[in-house]
């Protein structure tokens, strides 16, 4: 969540929605942690139901949240979480795995197999940032 404002009530929705549904079958994190406390290395991501496409059965999984503590780097923990979480989801039956890509990131999800996608494009709603 590089540059998000971290102000914003965003953080209480997401904490509530992560009380309520990490560790079941639809949200994973996995973490290495800082051995002074707090984490190290994080890796978060969602299962979909979606329709079957072509390429994949309609359960695909994103990764939304990998995030590796400055003086972590160069370790290999944010492949470690990566990898971990590819392995869960593939678990739940994902066929498809979808991320955005930071450019410091992207070497890491290249070496893991992802390619880049041209044609992904978003349209965020501002009121909601707001709510």
């Amino acid at each position: 969540m590089v540059g998000a404002d971290t102000t914003e009530p965003w953080q209480d929705r997401l904490a509530e929605h992560l009380r309520h549904h990490l560790g079941g079958t639809r949200l994973a994190a996995f973490v290495v942690d800082d051995p002074e406390g707090g984490l190290a290395a994080c890796a978060m991501g969602v299962v979909h139901q979606g329709l079957p496409g072509p390429d994949h059965a309609g359960i695909f999984g994103q990764i939304q949240t990998v995030a590796t503590e400055a003086r972590f780097r160069r370790r290999g923990y944010g492949r470690a979480v990566t990898q971990a979480l590819m392995d869960w989801l593939t678990g739940q039956g994902c066929t498809l795995l979808t991320l955005t890509a930071s450019d410091a990131g992207r070497p890491l999800y290249a070496s893991l197999g992802f390619t880049p996608n041209t044609r992904a494009m978003r349209l965020v709603g501002k009121p909601y940032h707001r709510a």
